[in-house]
């Protein structure tokens, strides 16, 4: 195949000396590039004062932490442990269902199970509970004898046959077995402190949790500033350039922990909050008085929620679950103190005018309101940061009057030549192939220059993985040369083959 010079000779010609001793030439920032990749469009000059951007990626991986952060204590009071049944807010009828339900799905269960399962105290609370369902005859128990747990706590309770008819049909109205619900006027009362909090956005944090993408500063510090500001976000832009990696950063860059029931009562029903696919424990450290916090309540990160093209109003409503029996929670419920995220918002050409109506009017007033299966309107706080993504021009996807209510609209543009080597540089890296800035001249010439392929910002990604697959099947090194470049580019744009008749 000759030498490397004769190879870079015979299929880019001359290299920019920049590109001689360095692995990529540092992304441009104070001119216009000419590349083949380069937009059209002048940029103003940086201001001196204003750090390069290998500076800030210098910056944002020095502080980068190798696990996530923990969330700070919160700025709100915490919840206490109740100690007696009136102070769970809850009828002592409602502890007695679940706990027979409990103990029901359990078969055999130990008072100390029963009261981990309810997220309640033994004495003063689950005790009283079980005594009334053995006064009625519902359970029956025994204590073991040289066991863990001692008195109450080590008794072993079972459902009697009586008692198993009636939690089947407790279960025809109310499917709920899990922890005890928070009453719906708490759960109000702790959204509402917590949206006085705010959501402690730092410009360090912004910039360490998006140093993985390739953007441009301004493009970085309005995300931020839109973050910081509520929202809600427009994210717009080609499809390809990385707009939902963007918005799926924004929930991490909050500092701000949120306190979440695991279920709420609702006009005698129950509504599942916590759950496990969206909220992310953290540990709380310890109070100064000592005192245990209600462990209905589960300390959680900033939750991420996101929502495609298949998003219905219904979605954000409360809908009572006919086959198990309690209410789904909407999503903007399970997103409140993060992000609630609408992807590729009008992608497939149905209008989307009602759902962003629908979206908006709660994030303009802050109270959205909720009707339950009875018709009864309940308000409860509305607190996610309302991020919408789409590929379609937002004067496109929404009228004059909802594009006035979104202040914050952030264009992800397609990458410049410099943005795209960099991506490809990455992307040789997470690879484990070494990386050749010749090799991209090529990259560039046959997918861009020749083809007519307009560049994006997953391109460089794809084609290396395609590039290092091709490499296994034929049994040699992954590099970046002509030969395997011309397969992954054929693989990804598709190959066009002239037929004869």
């Amino acid at each position: 195949m000759g030498s490397d010079q004769d190879w870079r000779a015979r299929h880019m010609g001359a290299l920019p000396a920049q590109m001689e001793n360095v692995e990529t030439a540092p992304l441009e920032r104070d001119g216009v590039y000419s590349g083949p990749l380069a937009s059209s469009q002048p940029r103003m000059p940086r201001p001196e004062a204003t750090a390069s951007f290998d500076e800030l990626a210098q910056f944002a991986a020095l502080h980068a932490p190798h696990e996530a952060p923990m969330g700070p204590p919160l700025p709100v009071s915490m919840p206490p442990r109740p100690t007696t049944v009136a102070e769970t807010g809850l009828e002592l009828v409602l502890l007695e269902e679940l706990a027979l339900k409990h103990i029901v799905s359990a078969g055999v269960l130990t008072g100390a199970d029963l009261a981990e399962r309810m997220c309640l105290t033994l004495p003063g609370v689950v005790e009283e509970a079980i005594a009334v369902l053995r006064r009625d005859g519902l359970v029956d128990y025994h204590n073991i004898s040289g066991g863990v747990h001692h008195g109450n706590a080590g008794m072993r309770l079972r459902a009697t046959d009586r008692g198993v008819q009636i939690e089947a049909r407790a279960r025809e109205h109310n499917g709920y077995v899990g922890p005890t619900p928070v009453t719906f006027s708490a759960y109000a009362h702790l959204l509402r402190q917590q949206a006085k909090s705010g959501r402690g956005i730092g410009r360090a944090d912004v910039w360490r949790r998006l140093a993985h993408l390739v953007l441009e500063d301004e493009t970085v510090d309005s995300l931020g500033a839109g973050l910081e500001s509520g929202g809600p976000l427009l994210i717009h832009g080609e499809s390809g350039n990385g707009k939902s990696a963007v918005a799926s950063s924004l929930a991490p860059m909050i500092r701000m922990g949120m306190l979440v029931p695991h279920a709420v009562q609702i006009d005698g029903h129950i509504m599942r909050v916590f759950d496990p696919s969206i909220h992310k424990p953290l540990q709380l450290e310890p109070g100064n008085s000592g005192a245990k916090i209600d462990e209905r309540w589960v300390y959680c990160r900033a939750p991420f929620v996101r929502a495609g093209m298949e998003l219905r109003l219904d979605d954000l409503s409360l809908r009572f679950n006919q086959q198990y029996r309690y209410y789904d929670c909407p999503i903007q419920l399970k997103a409140a103190g993060g992000v609630l995220l609408l992807d590729d918002l009008g992608s497939n050409g149905t209008p989307v005018d009602d759902l962003m109506y629908r979206c908006l009017e709660p994030v303009a007033t802050g109270i959205d309101y909720l009707t339950t299966a009875t018709g009864r309107s309940l308000p409860v706080p509305f607190m996610p940061l309302l991020v919408v993504v789409t590929g379609r021009p937002p004067d496109e996807l929404l009228n004059e009057t909802l594009l006035r209510r979104f202040p914050c609209k952030v264009h992800i543009p397609g990458p410049t030549e410099e943005q795209y080597r960099e991506l490809f540089r990455r992307a040789c890296k997470e690879e484990g192939i070494e990386f050749d800035p010749a090799g991209i001249d090529y990259v560039i010439e046959r997918c861009y220059a020749q083809a007519g392929h307009v560049p994006r910002c997953s391109h460089p990604a794809q084609l290396v993985r395609l590039i290092r697959a091709a490499a296994r099947y034929f049994g040699i090194q992954a590099q970046i040369v002509p030969q395997l470049i011309d397969v992954a580019a054929d693989m990804y744009f598709g190959r066009v083959r002239n037929s004869q008749s």
